[in-house]
């Protein structure tokens, strides 16, 4: 009985956790843009977003980790 409140216990808090963390950035003082360029998984770099998109000047770039899902970097930019 008791592993089994400790189990219904750890699924609870795991619901009530946060499981994608987000950071966005800023990163030049150029316009935002209209292109939108994507990398998700083992090569998430923003080079590989950056390509990806065909941006030359970057606006924003956002890096989301998810414990499902992985890694994605979006970047945004002329």
């Amino acid at each position: 009985m008791k592993l089994k409140t400790l189990f219904v216990a750890f699924v609870v808090a795991g619901l009530f956790s946060s499981c994608i963390s987000s950071h966005t950035a800023v990163v030049t003082n150029n316009p935002v843009g209209s292109k939108t360029g994507v990398a998700k998984g083992l090569d998430s770099s923003f080079k590989t977003a950056k390509e990806n998109g065909g941006i030359s000047k970057v606006g924003i770039a956002e890096t989301r980790v998810a414990i499902i899902g992985g890694v994605k970097t979006t970047v945004t930019g002329e």
